[in-house]
Formats: structure tokens, sequence, C-alpha cells
């Protein structure tokens, strides 16, 4: 049963493996490579002074909510403003790192048959998990921004995920999961 798990785990590798590599080429696919040149804006005398206005304020960042914030450039606002920055870059780093150290512990034990490599596995594991949710829940409210024409948040294009490799994955996941606490807790 631990060989198993073990196959179950590296199905689910493969699959988010795949899951990611299809939406940073889709990223890359809907991303121009190069930005068209602005067009330049009309003189404020061919406008009426309202519309110029409104259009200037438009465009302009909003102010910084302390006046310390003021000389920040825009990104750092946007930066500052989101509620945890740099979540979204920690977790895609973590959740495949962490899924790789557990399966290496997992292979351990199926080598050695030592509990303690199994309940170090499925901690991190559960590591894993939590890391890939947290991935998964960032990414989705990046892609609802841009959507809604806001910025992604940390500058780089929020990805794509088709919704039948994430189920597939949240599928193998959760087995293996199941899988390994019926094997520690049987063990």
């Amino acid at each position: 049963m631990a060989i198993a798990a073990l196959l179950l785990w590296l199905c689910t590798a493969a699959v988010g493996s795949y899951l990611l590599l299809t939406a940073i080429r889709s990223g890359d696919a809907g991303s121009p490579t190069q930005e068209p040149a602005e067009e330049p804006a009309p003189v404020a005398a061919e406008r009426p002074a309202s519309a110029a206005v409104s259009a200037q304020a438009a465009a302009a960042p909003a102010r910084p909510a302390r006046d310390k914030d003021r000389w920040d450039p825009p990104s750092l606002q946007r930066a500052k403003s989101e509620p945890l920055p740099g979540l979204r870059d920690l977790a895609e780093f973590a959740h495949p790192a962490l899924a790789i150290t557990g399966f290496a512990f997992w292979l351990c034990y199926v080598l050695s048959r030592d509990r303690v490599f199994a309940v170090i596995g499925l901690g991190i594991l559960l590591g894993a998990i939590c890391a890939g949710l947290s991935w998964f829940a960032v990414s989705n409210r990046a892609a609802r921004r841009a959507a809604a024409g806001g910025r992604a948040g940390s500058g780089a294009a929020p990805l794509a995920f088709p919704s039948r490799l994430v189920a597939l994955h949240a599928a193998g996941a959760l087995l293996t999961v199941l899988f390994a606490t019926l094997i520690i807790a049987r063990a």
C-alpha cells in the first residue's frame, strides 16, 4: 500500500507539473512580446477643462494615505496595499519544493519501512497542500483583479489554471493524504 501511495503521489506531481507548464505557456502566449507605443495625449486646449481634469485624475495613482508615503512610486504603493505582499511568489515556490521534499521522505519510508520517514513525509505533504491552496487562492484573486481592469499585484501576469486539471490535481492530493494517513495509522 505504501508503494501505491508513492505512485499516486508521483501521478499527482505529474499532473501538477503539466498544470504549471500549461498555465505558464498560456500566459506567455497571451502576453504580447512588445508593448504597443502609447499615442500622444491630445493638447489640453482641444478638450474642455473639466474633461482634462477628470482624465488626469483617472490616470493618476491614488494619493497615499500617509504623508511619509507620498514619494513612493505607484508600484510600491500597490505592493504596500496588498494584504500580504509576496505571498503568491512564496506559495509558487513553496508548493513544489515541499511536495518534492515530502516525496523524498515518503520514498525513504518505502525503502526503509521506518515510520519516522512516513510521519515526516505526511507532515510535509500537508504543508505542501496548504501552500498549494494559498497559491490557488492568491492566483484566483489576482486573476479577478486583472479581469476587472486592476493590476495583478506583483507585476507578473496571473496564471490561469485549467479547472479540470486543478480538480484532478486536488483529487490526487486528497487521495495521497488519505493513503498516507491510513498507512501511518495502520503501522
